[in-house]
């Protein structure tokens, strides 16, 4: 319970970054073969030197630093440590080879790595560059320390722990470097299957190459600046939403549905999905009444509303013309999110089904006995005090960011609506915009949009622990007990 009295071991961090940067080194060499397939050669030599260079920084720390078992609270901080860094690295070639200011390119490539999909590029930034970004999506989604894990870190103490704090206590092997390696597969193969049916439906394959990635991930970078507006013939749209589905489903499901396909609509949160879409989609239709008929309205509400759920973000309509109250639904929708143990982002259904229950629980207490014991159990699982502490700690602080980050973009002179569905956005990792975010917003208010993509995908816990000032030095108000009880505290 105390363990974060003591300090983390800054070697131990420092070495498995290295690592981290070795994975993502071997990262940037896939947009140096796209930029090679497309000729752009000084792009190509761009990524090039990049990836040499971290690799190399990350090499010589690994090897420089002895080797230690990771604490908990060493693999917290690294999990919050990684997408900084890895959008810091990824910034660099982007800002080069495209022109952009590195702010930008930071902002960029935050939005890729955490799977946002929010933009501030020039429309001209060229094939290499949307290639690239949808590729930052793709990795992001799957989580750059399964890369590390299954190709860099041991089996061990340290390689569970991170793989605990980064994808899920719950593996799908016994190891856990087996485990990352399954997920692995199972990533790409429902990206092959997302690729394959968008050709099919039509799209040309550089386009379903790109989306495919970003879709699965439920990042919602696209190759047109109108989204998916500009392919709304044929069944391109559903087929994409179709690629945002397959990844905001718990990942754990799919080995087990291959012999039993029913076990999908068996689980609960794949069942408070259907829930919640067979709500909003009526009631953001409702809201949508005055933008069209009513095929236009049930269609693109129906697609809005999964791709916010999703947390994808693609878009088929200009998001900015909606009124307040579409904006509120699909606001409501991005706090949502999809499952846990998906690439889908926001508060995730399961943590609300959890509340649901224990406020349940709270209502039926007042009818029992004091003495009766009541277990709180989610999906025949006993849910500890602990997790029910994390849970709503976590749900506190995803609002307190959110309304500092509202208040934020008001003070700038954003309308108060426009502003919750931005900032709403960013936090949920989802990517739709009200046509706030350009590359002409102020830069605080970019860099607020940074913390929130970042405390999005992190999801905010390992960032504030990375905060924490007992993480980083002994505080003179802790007193070090003799024995193994509570360290006293002046």
């Amino acid at each position: 319970m105390y363990e974060l009295v003591s300090p983390v071991n800054r070697a131990a961090v420092l070495k498995y970054l290295g690592q981290v940067m070795i994975g993502m080194g071997a990262v940037l060499f896939v947009p140096l073969m796209a930029a090679v397939a497309f000729g752009a050669y000084s792009v190509a030599a761009i990524y090039a030197a990049m990836a040499v260079l971290v690799m190399a920084a990350g090499y010589v720390m690994h090897r420089m630093l002895p080797d230690f078992d990771l604490e908990w609270k060493e693999a917290l901080v690294i999990a919050a440590l990684i997408f900084p860094l890895s959008s810091a690295i990824s910034a660099v070639p982007i800002s080069i080879s495209v022109g952009m200011p590195l702010l930008d390119a930071f902002f960029e490539a935050v939005s890729g790595l955490t799977t946002t999909g929010l933009s501030v590029a020039p429309a001209s930034a060229g094939p290499v560059f949307l290639f690239a970004r949808s590729w930052l999506q793709w990795i992001g989604g799957i989580g750059i320390v399964l890369i590390v894990l299954s190709v860099v870190i041991h089996p061990g103490t340290s390689a569970y722990r991170l793989y605990s704090v980064n994808v899920s206590e719950k593996r799908l092997r016994p190891n856990v470097i087996g485990a990352a390696k399954t997920l692995g597969k199972i990533y790409l193969a429902i990206t092959l299957i997302a690729f394959v049916l968008l050709v099919a439906a039509g799209m040309p394959p550089f386009d379903a190459l790109c989306h495919a990635l970003s879709s699965v991930s439920t990042g919602g970078f696209s190759t047109r600046t109108d989204s998916i507006a500009g392919y709304a013939a044929g069944i391109i749209p559903a087929t994409v939403l179709l690629g945002c589905v397959l990844g905001a489903i718990n990942f754990g499901l799919y080995p087990r549905l291959i012999e039993h396909p029913r076990l999908l609509l068996s689980s609960l949160q794949f069942r408070g999905f259907l829930v919640v879409l067979a709500t909003g989609i009526p009631v953001l239709a409702f809201t949508m009444q005055e933008c069209g008929t009513f095929s236009f309205v049930a269609g693109a509400a129906a697609f809005q509303a999964i791709s916010a759920l999703t947390t994808a973000g693609y878009s088929t309509l200009d998001i900015a013309g909606l009124p307040e109250s579409a904006k509120i639904v699909l606001s409501a929708l991005m706090w949502i999110g999809g499952s846990a143990g998906s690439t889908a982002g926001g508060i995730k259904i399961l943590r609300l089904i959890i509340l649901a229950k224990l406020i349940h629980l709270v209502f039926i207490r007042f009818f029992l006995p004091r003495e009766a014991l009541t277990p709180f159990k989610v999906e025949g699982e006993v849910v500890e005090p602990d997790e029910v502490y994390t849970l709503l700690t976590f749900v506190l602080l995803y609002f307190l960011v959110a309304f500092a980050s509202v208040l934020a973009f008001t003070l700038y002179g954003v309308a108060a609506c426009d502003a919750i569905f931005e900032v709403s956005s960013a936090l949920g990792t989802v990517g739709l915009s009200a046509g706030v975010t350009s590359a002409g917003l102020a830069p605080f208010l970019k860099l607020v949009l940074i913390a929130d993509m970042l405390l999005g995908r992190i999801e905010i816990i390992p960032l504030v622990v990375l905060l924490f000032p007992r993480t980083w030095i002994r505080l003179p108000s802790i007193r070090e007990g003799g024995g193994k009880g509570t360290p006293g505290i002046e």
